[in-house]
This record gives structure tokens, C-alpha cells and sequence, in this order.
């Protein structure tokens, strides 16, 4: 029996922009009336990606009522595309039992992408939207800006869990999710000063393991707050793999002459690890994917660092030993959310990278001034900070790993500091009546850990951050408010 292939486009894009995709997957068994390009209107303003979704709902229904689809097929995505499908299956299946077998991400644009306030500005509706009316699509960029609470709220349906329940679309032995995303930016894209990024998304926001904690400082203390880890929905891993020579757009065309790289072996890996996913079967092959996909991972890894072996390396993929290894450095994504302790957004915060100095009780301490270490944090750490536009409690930082691990914890932290990365926050008080932490007309910060060199606790922060991941960070700031909010008095 013939495999069956749903292919899904991306934000901007039309279903044709899948072609190469389908040519590949005909020209090693799979019948081309079997395969299908599926397509949605992502850049008119008054469509949602929840309205694409219910659709593809209704449309699957359909063929496989009439025989189009089987009862079990595949589906590959690009960029947005993974945000429609994914949402579908949350939406109708969030227990499993979806009609996917293997769902391969292509650059999937799951936690965001840095163009996408640019594609809703002025400047992006006159070029983007010129021939469509001037719409760009505003409600599937907002669901794609940075930090937005869209992508957070669906991670909570498939990928994590706050309350302890742990049920998903996604399993081994049922709907297998992977991640294909490149490292080598679209031409002309480096004018922006990204890194690790294939010119629309970053590799840490395509990856589909994200991490979660809510940092509850209205229990515990200040230096000590109530850190809750959440748990994982579906597969603990997933196949994630980054290749140095594919951008966002040349990974829809897997052929090897479209690969940035000479070399045989990672010209022809896109078209490999495509047909891998697609031929699992089951658990045992999926966790072998996990691990080929680390290994390849690894490689590009190495394309970052200095040596002799480094230098051979990128003499063998990059063509000269002396190639920028920049885009191939590993970062963090952390999405900070800040709330009182009653629910309402804490719009007005501040938060920053710290070291926390050792006291006696060697627990973090919160300074009152800027420090040394606070300054080459935000110059060397932090990439990009972005405030999210529609929900200003919310925030999210690009953080360098390697310059974090190689640097930063090992040379520049003095004696009388932890070797240890944590996050401060500050948050101003709304009014004269209300106030977070206290009411002692003083502004309070706090710390949070986040990544310590040594190994420890990760419910405590030592081990929070990942390599190439999201990290969802809410925190809870106690509200406080003056006794005359409410009085009552005596009528005579």
C-alpha cells in the first residue's frame, strides 16, 4: 500500500513552495497522487492560524471520507506550517490518536521568528503585502512575534504541562514529531546581526523541546522563591537536527546542488534524514532517529569552535578553514512572563543577567547598584531582547551558550561570586496604593537561578537551561497593596 503525504507551506508562502519536497518523496517510491499540497490564506489580516486549522480539520475529514487519505499518513511542514498542523492535533486530539504517523518540521517557526514584527510594520505590508492588498496576515504574525502567549498556550497542550497531566497528541508508537532546521541564513539576511538563525527563525525556536518553570516568589523569599519545574507532554526527545548548510527557504529544495556545502556527505544528509523520518515505524527506530539526529547535531556543533579539528572541519563543509563559525553557536531561548500573584500582567518590569555574589549561607543576594558582571552579561550574553508588542508582561531573551559555558562562568566571574547564571528582576509599582513585594515605597529585586557549571538540582535552576531550546520563565511577584484600599468607619 502506497504512503500517503500531506505537505504543508509556511507564513507568505503558497502551497507550490512544497514542490521540491514532493518531487523528492516521488522520486524514491512515494506515487505523486498520493502526495498532497495543502494551503491556507496566512496572509490575509482577518484569518487566524486557529481558522486554518479547524479547516484542515474539516478537509482530512473529507478525504479520507472519500478516499483520498487513508486512516494514517504523514505530514511535512514548513515554518508556519508546523504552528497549523500542530494546533490541529492539540485541538482534536489531544490525547493521541491522530491520523499522522511521522509529522516532519522543516524550519518550523514553533517559538517565533525575530522578521515577524517587521512583516506587520509599514515597511513589510508595502513590500510583503503589495500585490495582496497590502495585508501581511496581522493575526498569524502576532501568534509568531517573539515571546507571544499563542505559541506558549499550544506548547501547554502538546509539549508541556503545568498541572502534571502529561497526555498529547504526540507519543513514540503514535504521532512522531521531528525538527530539520539549517544554520546557514538566507543571503542578504546578515545585515540584521543575527546568529545561529537561518534567516527567519532561530535553531533554538524551531527545536519542539521546549522547558518551563513558574517562579513563585509570593511563596518562599526573595532569594529563595518556590521553583516549580513542568513536566513533559509526549516524547521526553524528539529527532531534532541542525545542518550547517541549508537556509530557510534552500531547505525546501532537499536535491544536493542546492546545498551551501561541496561536501557529499552533508550535501545529500537534508534528502536522507527526510526519507529516515518518513520511513519510522514505530519506537525502536524513532529513539535510533534521536540519536543519528544528535550526531549530526554534534558535527555542526563543532563547525563553532577553534582547533585544528575545528579548522578540518570547516575546510571539509564550509570549503575554507577559515569560515565565520558564528552561525553555527548554540543559544538559548528564555520567554519570561511576568504576573502578580492574583493573575494580572506585571507590564512594567525589568529583568537582567547576574551573577549572585556568595554570602555565608552562600545564597543569592540581590544588589542595589549595577555591577561589573551585570554589564558584560548584557554585552556579551544577550544577542536580542524583545518585548512582545501585544503583551508587554512578556519578554524574550537570545541568549550565547558558548560564550556563557566557554567564557563567562570560567574566566569572568571573581572569587567572591557563584559560578553561576541567574536572572534579577525588578518590577515598578503600579501607584502609590499598590506595590509588588511590599509596600515600603522601595523597589525590590529578586534572583532566579538559571545555569550553574556545576551539576545539581535542576528543580532549583542549576540545570534549567538546554542547549538549542526554549525555556518558558513565568514568575509570580506577590502583590501588595495599602490598608486604605478598603476602610470602613463609624457613621457618627
Amino acid at each position: 500500500m502506497a504512503e500517503h503525504v500531506l505537505l504543508i507551506h509556511g507564513w507568505s508562502a503558497s502551497d507550490k513552495s512544497m514542490a521540491r519536497v514532493g518531487d523528492l518523496l516521488a522520486a524514491h517510491g512515494y506515487e505523486t497522487s498520493d502526495v498532497f499540497l495543502g494551503g491556507y490564506p496566512s496572509m490575509d489580516d482577518d484569518v487566524r492560524i486557529e481558522d486554518s486549522g479547524r479547516r484542515l480539520h474539516t478537509v482530512i475529514a473529507e478525504m479520507q471520507g472519500d478516499g483520498r487519505l487513508p486512516a494514517r499518513f504523514h505530514v511535512v511542514v514548513h515554518s508556519t506550517g508546523a504552528l497549523v498542523a500542530r494546533w490541529w492535533m492539540a485541538e482534536y486530539f489531544p490525547r493521541g490518536g491522530a491520523p499522522v504517523a511521522n509529522f516532519l518540521m522543516l524550519a518550523p517557526a514553533n517559538f517565533g521568528s525575530p522578521l515577524a514584527t517587521i512583516g506587520r510594520s509599514t515597511l513589510g505590508r508595502l513590500t510583503k503585502g503589495f500585490t495582496n492588498g497590502f495585508q501581511t496576515g496581522t493575526h498569524f504574525l502576532n501568534s509568531l512575534e517573539l515571546a507571544s502567549k499563542f505559541q506558549e498556550d499550544l506548547a501547554l497542550r502538546d509539549r508541556l504541562s503545568e498541572d502534571g497531566h502529561t497526555e498529547s497528541p504526540f507519543s513514540e508508537s503514535g504521532t512522531r514529531p521531528y525538527v530539520i532546521v539549517g544554520a546557514d541564513p538566507i543571503f542578504g539576511t546578515g545585515i540584521l546581526g543575527e546568529k545561529a538563525w537561518d534567516g527567519t527563525v532561530r535553531i533554538a525556536t524551531a527545536n519542539i523541546d521546549p522547558h518551563g518553570v513558574t517562579v513563585d516568589f509570593s511563596k518562599g523569599s526573595i532569594l529563595e522563591p518556590d521553583f516549580r519545574t513542568w513536566r513533559r507532554r509526549g516524547p521526553d526527545e524528539t529527532p531534532f537536527a541542525v545542518i550547517p548548510d541549508r537556509s530557510h527557504l534552500s531547505i525546501l529544495k532537499p536535491a544536493p546542488k542546492e546545498s551551501a556545502s561541496k561536501d557529499e556527505t552533508v550535501s545529500q544528509r537534508l534528502e536522507k534524514l527526510i526519507l529516515q523520518a518518513l520511513a519510522v515505524k514505530g519506537a525502536d527506530a524513532y529513539r535510533t532517529a534521536i540519536d543519528d539526529w544528535k550526531a549530526v547535531c554534534n558535527e555542526t556543533r563543532q563547525l563553532a569552535q577553534s582547533g585544528a579539528e575545528a579548522d578540518a572541519l570547516r575546510e571539509r563543509i564550509l570549503g575554507r578553514a577559515s569560515s565565520d563559525g558564528d552561525p553555527f553557536r548554540e543559544f538559548y531561548q528564555i520567554v519570561v512572563e511576568a504576573v502578580d500573584d492574583t493573575g494580572l500582567p506585571v507590564d512594567d518590569f525589568s529583568i537582567w543577567l547576574t551573577a549572585p555574589k556568595k554570602t555565608r549561607e552562600t545564597q543569592f543576594k540581590a544588589g542595589n547598584s549595577v555591577t561589573r558582571i551585570e554589564i558584560d552579561a548584557q554585552l556579551s550574553l544577550i544577542q536580542d531582547r524583545h518585548v512582545n508588542t501585544c503583551h508587554k508582561n512578556r519578554l524574550s531573551l537570545h541568549i550565547d551558550r558558548r560564550e556563557l559555558l566557554a567564557n563567562f562562568l570560567r574566566d569572568r566571574i571573581p572569587p567572591s561570586y557563584e559560578a553561576s547564571l541567574a536572572a534579577g528582576i525588578t518590577a515598578a509599582s503600579p501607584g502609590k496604593r499598590v506595590g509588588y513585594f511590599n509596600m515600603d515605597g522601595k523597589e525590590h529585586s529578586a534572583l532566579i537561578r538559571l545555569r550553574a557549571l556545576d551539576p545539581g538540582d535542576e528543580t532549583r535552576g542549576k540545570r534549567f537551561l538546554k542547549r538549542y531550546s526554549t525555556h518558558f520563565l513565568r514568575v509570580i511577584l506577590p502583590r501588595a497593596t495599602s490598608d486604605d484600599v478598603f476602610t470602613v468607619r463609624p457613621l457618627r
